[in-house]
């Protein structure tokens, strides 16, 4: 199953924390093989929320330019890759496959993963190994394999917030695009604000979200501690049995955000 987590505007909803968030979430809630990935190109955030420092990340990614997105466009393009040789060029977080992450190019220039038809070709062969695939998609939808790949998604999270102009915008997208509103979907409000007058309510009424799949992720000093240290997989795990209110309510959040694919993805977990 390929899920899609996407904003239609960059660095506003924090689509990037979403998908390690949800990445990370899954594969503690479950057994299933979970890969996280992006179409950035370049090395995006998501990398960094799973290592610890950041030197540590330099040194991974330029140790994955034998491994992540290169390795996987050459076996590709020589006609060698298959579903179950992707894990092999991943940094695995847990055993089993649990929890991979596929880092992205270490080239600064512009490569042959900007080919959607590339990009889309390694996915669909990561779903013959994987369960779940969850993908950090480049926000709007003119950059790289973006649309592409959300066309071929099998649920989408949109990352939303407060903000009116983000949500107008994303509301034109989905009528210029109608597949948009064809898919199953989970809409994350970032940073919610329980005290704001575009409440999750007022958001499902006047854009016609089904108030179940509208979930909200508050604002957490600890989280973002998190984010900033690559230490996201383990203040998920910590952070089951929190009493840290704001830690509560998000934990809480992610988790039913995970039943809801979970029952839609047709797996026990």
């Amino acid at each position: 199953m390929l899920i899609s987590v996407w904003s239609n505007m960059h660095g506003q909803a924090g689509a990037s924390a979403t998908a390690a968030a949800v990445a990370s979430s899954l594969a503690l809630k479950t057994a299933c093989k979970v890969l996280v990935a992006h179409n950035h190109i370049e090395r995006s955030a998501l990398e960094g929320y799973f290592f610890r420092h950041p030197a540590d990340v330099e040194k991974t990614i330029q140790s994955l330019s034998n491994q992540g997105l290169d390795a996987l466009i050459r076996l590709l393009m020589n006609g060698r890759l298959r579903p179950e040789m992707v894990g092999d060029y991943t940094y695995s977080l847990l055993k089993n496959h649990r929890l991979d992450v596929l880092a992205g190019t270490a080239k600064r220039e512009r490569t042959a993963a900007k080919d959607p038809d590339v990009m889309l070709s390694i996915i669909n062969c990561a779903r013959g190994f994987y369960d779940l695939i969850i993908l950090d998609v480049h926000s709007g939808t003119y950059e790289n394999s973006s649309l592409r790949i959300l066309e071929n998604s099998d649920m989408i999270i949109f990352c939303i917030n407060q903000n009116t102009f983000l949500l107008d915008d994303l509301a034109e997208i989905k009528n210029k695009y109608p597949f948009l509103k064809q898919k199953q979907a989970a809409h994350v409000v970032s940073r919610y604000d329980n005290g704001g007058l575009v409440s999750r309510g007022n958001i499902a009424r006047k854009y016609g979200i089904d108030k179940s799949s509208l979930f909200e992720f508050p604002n957490s000093t600890n989280f973002m501690d998190a984010l900033n240290t690559g230490r996201v997989f383990e203040f998920i795990v910590l952070s089951q049995k929190t009493k840290d209110r704001a830690d509560k309510a998000l934990i809480g959040s992610l988790n039913r955000l995970c039943d809801f694919i979970v029952e839609g993805s047709g797996r026990v977990a």
